[in-house]
């Protein structure tokens, strides 16, 4: 039986984790102290003998689980039919299987780093740390000088609050909310507190104004360019701190992170302050019954073909068009790049559009569809109703809209995406969606840890696939695709697989504060020149000043 509860082993310590937590009278903490590779540990304080030291393995501390569960007060139960222990303390479980990776927090299925294993040479059972630390409601910390592991415990701590703004909703709310839920649950000394807000701009405008009052919440999803103008604040704390800090990314998970995603966290002071969260791209979707229809047998490659097809679709009488849009940065920017142009020059000083004829002949095909009533402008998201009722065979949106455009779709038919056609200068897209960051400057080092923990489990692997099964994002890690359920899903969606066969040709719009206003402001002169209010060339030289004077503002 000694032998089966130190089966309990390794448990409580993943080396390089901290669990934050809300500190309490020193005498009511249990604090124990081991060493990988001794056999002597020290229980507050008093030393004491250890039969199987902690050991490292595949980069995680392994511990014998027996001699910090006793330390601690937790119940042990060991199934030798199943080679399952069960561990309690308090009102937090824990179980695990000798050689399976899969393993239970309160009730959630989580995957271990590496599975519990019998040591030869003791007989004595270890297992990561960090898991059992994690769901049992334990502060671990790694010192990687002395090679030591400090974990401590006590009955009375609470929770660390953490705030979380964000503006996801609908579908995606709910997912997030679910996420939310099982991250508190697996990780009960950290309590995520999510607020949404209606969409985008509320939540850009609630941030600035708690900036302002000097309230920020510790966790918030921005683009790139609001971060630009949040640092200013001097509430931000680089996000790379943390991916450096006792519970950073590895070098080789950072490597799993889709490369421009992971340059999208960088602004131009050379320092990473963002991560990807929810990530996303322009793709065009299209209805393949409606295209049968007009003896189309494919979604166009090229701009070229998409017009050919637009002019087909497109009805005399004015009831169906071959695309309806609401003019979008996006699409614009997109198609300054595939016409063989740049929007801003490489260090984001200078307009760079006016110094070529790209984002002109872009900008002049484009309107030669709308002045020919190939493409019909909408306003807001007026484009998926249009869609939706099979006004048009084609619209641009974000991977993530599908979930809204199938809304608008209602069953009526199945609903297609295609990677954005092709221009001159090849075939680009726009990486969109937010990042998040963390506001440590007003928030106490467990309010940041706790933050940071979140983040972390959220860009996991197997969180990101999760997270894009769910919402249509894309998922923020490469291995993320190697897992069964990533697969089967794609095999039975492939209607979705455009983002991801077009995430490597995807540019990302310029990190700059000024960019927020100028985004407003190519808005506003396409919808000009779109609606024959001023001809593409007068267009583009009113941008062109504008967005000069965003930049030297």
């Amino acid at each position: 039986m000694k032998k089966v509860v130190a089966l309990i082993v390794a448990l409580l310590l993943v080396g390089t984790v901290v669990v934050p937590i809300t500190r309490t009278a020193a005498e009511n903490v249990t604090t124990v102290k081991i060493y990988i590779g001794k056999p002597t540990a020290y229980v507050n304080g008093v030393e004491k003998s250890l039969d199987q030291p902690p050991v490292i393995m595949n980069n995680r501390t392994m511990v014998p689980i027996r001699f910090v569960t006793e330390a601690m007060g937790a119940k042990v139960d060991w199934n030798g039919k199943e080679r399952k222990v069960t561990i309690t303390l308090g009102s937090n479980v824990a179980i695990l299987k000798i050689g399976d990776v899969k393993a239970q927090a309160n009730g959630y299925d989580v995957y271990l780093d590496a599975a519990p294993t019998i040591i030869v040479k003791t007989s004595r059972t270890v297992v990561p740390v960090r898991f059992v630390a994690e769901t049992l409601g334990m502060d671990v910390k790694w010192n990687g000088t002395e090679r030591s592991v400090t974990i401590k415990y006590s009955p009375e701590w609470k929770p660390v609050e953490v705030s979380f703004w964000h503006a996801m909703n609908y579908k995606q709310g709910t997912v997030l909310g679910e996420m939310i839920k099982e991250f508190n649950a697996t990780h009960p000394r950290i309590e995520i507190k999510g607020t949404a807000f209606s969409n985008y701009g509320a939540l850009q405008q609630k941030t600035i104004a708690a900036i302002t009052g000097g309230t920020p919440p510790v966790l918030t999803q921005a683009y790139e360019n609001w971060v630009a103008q949040y640092i200013t604040g001097g509430y931000l704390t680089p996000i790379e701190k943390f991916i450096n800090g006792p519970d950073g990314i590895l070098p080789k998970d950072r490597k799993d992170f889709f490369a421009n995603m992971w340059a999208d966290g960088y602004l131009p002071d050379g320092k990473m302050w963002m991560l990807p969260f929810n990530k996303s791209n322009i793709v065009m979707y299209y209805n393949p019954d409606m295209l049968k229809a007009n003896g189309i047998t494919a979604p166009p490659k090229t701009w070229d073909e998409f017009e050919k097809d637009c002019k087909l679709l497109t009805k005399a009488d004015g009831s169906q068009w071959g695309c309806s849009m609401t003019p979008s940065v996006d699409l614009w920017y997109a198609r300054v790049y595939e016409y063989g142009g740049k929007v801003l020059n490489r260090d984001y000083t200078d307009v760079a559009f006016d110094k070529t004829d790209a984002a002109l002949n872009a900008t002049k095909a484009m309107n030669d569809m709308v002045q020919n009533k190939y493409i019909h402008i909408t306003t807001g998201y007026n484009y998926q109703t249009d869609f939706g009722n099979e006004k048009c065979a084609f619209c641009f949106a974000s991977v993530a809209s599908y979930v809204w455009i199938n809304k608008a779709v209602a069953g009526k038919f199945t609903i297609s995406e295609a990677p954005l056609p092709a221009g001159p200068a090849g075939q680009h897209s726009v990486m969109y969606g937010t990042n998040v960051v963390i506001f440590g400057a007003t928030h106490t080092p467990e309010e940041q840890n706790g933050a940071w923990k979140f983040v972390k489990w959220f860009t996991e692997p197997r969180q990101t696939a999760r997270w894009a099964m769910g919402t249509g994002y894309l998922p923020v890690r490469k291995s993320a695709l190697d897992l069964p359920e990533m697969k089967e899903y794609l095999t039975n969606h492939p209607e979705i697989k455009a983002g991801y066969d077009q995430l490597a040709n995807c540019v990302v719009q310029p990190p700059i504060s000024a960019w927020n206003q100028s985004r407003g402001d190519v808005s506003a002169e396409l919808q000009k020149i779109y609606l024959g209010k001023i001809s593409p060339e007068d267009g583009l030289k009113e941008l062109a000043v504008k967005i000069r004077a965003n930049l030297h503002r």
